[in-house]
């Protein structure tokens, strides 16, 4: 899993994520968004408040070339990055809750996805504790 700084909010329209739902035909993105959300939410025993995405294209193609999705999850803001820079590599995974990049096992096998879910769950463990 390829690493990146997690950029601070992009300007642009952002898309709200339906977490209670899916449709046969929505985005990949829109699902792969929703399954992190949930399973950080489940995890903290909590529930998602808002969920929303904003995807970019490659100026010159129809490829992706950055999502950025947010979820406030339990009073915390958990924004993931993901960056096709390289069209031929891995994208990079950038993670940050309440504006604090969150580390990300690079060298774990685990899918993406899981890797930040559990990074973010920690996160909000992290600060709970801290309170």
């Amino acid at each position: 899993m390829r690493l990146i700084t997690a950029p601070p909010r992009p300007a642009g329209e952002f898309l709200t994520i339906p977490v209670a739902e899916n449709t046969t035909s929505e985005s990949v993105v829109v699902t792969w968004c929703r399954e992190i959300a949930t399973d950080i939410a489940t995890s903290a025993g909590a529930t998602v408040d808002t969920a929303e995405y904003l995807l970019r294209l490659h100026p010159h193609g129809y490829a992706p070339h950055s999502l950025y999705c947010s979820f406030l999850i339990a009073g915390h803001t958990v924004a993931v990055s993901v960056l096709w820079d390289d069209l031929w590599r891995e994208p990079g995974f950038g993670l940050a809750v309440d504006g604090q990049p969150v580390s990300l096992d690079a060298m774990s096998a685990t899918r993406p996805a899981a890797v930040i879910a559990h990074a973010a769950w920690q996160a909000i463990l992290a600060d709970r504790r801290r309170r």
